[in-house]
């Protein structure tokens, strides 16, 4: 599948260029804007079926976070800040229309819930795919992302030892070891007061179901909903199964009262 792109740049003490999805209906006749974060050595088209499916009637934005996929990989900290900072430059620089609808998948799940924390008056709904307040790898993973081999030559194994990463491992190893693995969100959950939309797969061994049921019961205004014969990717392994959920968690108007409709 082929999205149209854009390249917008980063301002900072070292400017950052981010490949940019930006899809949709002509201004006007969109319903929304849908923002997609994709995980740590991920890229932007990991949403390629949520695109295709929602940019029928939505402005679909999906970046290349950086490190990732189509976007400058700069010697930077990979940092929540950058992170963040790259997040609300796009919006600013794509005019996104607000309040605005955040789906987020694993790492994005950091980046999501600390905006969605501090600036809930932007959001209108929250979608968190395969992601929660802690995050580990399995222990191989974790072992050799701290271990002390040179990058170069561990770089020349990810192909055969991480095939589907679409990042370089200094990008990986610095985001998962110095941000992700530390980072503890909990506290986040009870500040949050955007309607939110968990969704998770069944054989998930990153963010099992226990963690899955207990972001749930600690994040007011939620549900949760389980893909069954899904692993960390359910939007791509069961597209049509999460496009159904979402479609009917977006697409669900609130009364007077502020109550969900049926």
């Amino acid at each position: 599948m082929d999205f149209a792109r854009k390249t917008i740049l980063v301002a900072g003490s070292l400017p950052v260029r981010l490949s940019v999805i930006d899809t949709g209906p002509s201004e006007g006749a969109a319903r929304g804007t849908i923002v997609c974060i994709h995980g740590a050595g991920g890229n932007s088209e990991q949403w390629k079926y949520q695109i295709a499916h929602f940019s029928r009637h939505y402005r679909v934005i999906a970046p290349d976070l950086r490190g990732h996929g189509q976007s400058d990989r700069p010697d930077s900290a990979y940092s929540l800040e950058e992170f963040l900072w790259d997040f609300t430059q796009t919006l600013e620089q794509l005019k996104v229309a607000e309040p605005f609808v955040l789906m987020a998948h694993s790492f994005g799940g950091p980046i999501a819930l600390t905006f969605a924390a501090a600036q809930p008056q932007r959001l209108s709904k929250l979608v968190l795919i395969a992601t929660a307040p802690e995050m580990h790898l399995n222990r191989f993973y974790e072992l050799l992302l701290r271990l002390p081999l040179p990058l170069r030559l561990i770089d020349r194994l990810k192909p055969v030892l991480m095939p589907n990463f679409f990042a370089p491992l200094f990008v990986l190893q610095r985001i998962l070891s110095g941000t992700l693995f530390p980072w503890r969100g909990w506290g986040l959950l009870p500040t949050i007061t955007t309607p939110t939309l968990i969704v998770g797969g069944q054989f998930d061994f990153i963010v099992p179901v226990a963690t899955l049921q207990r972001t749930h019961a600690e994040l007011p205004n939620s549900r949760f909903e389980l893909i069954r014969y899904a692993r960390h990717l359910p939007q791509i392994e069961r597209p049509d199964a999460v496009n159904r959920q979402i479609e009917g968690f977006v697409e669900r108007r609130r009364s007077w009262r502020g109550e969900d409709e049926e």
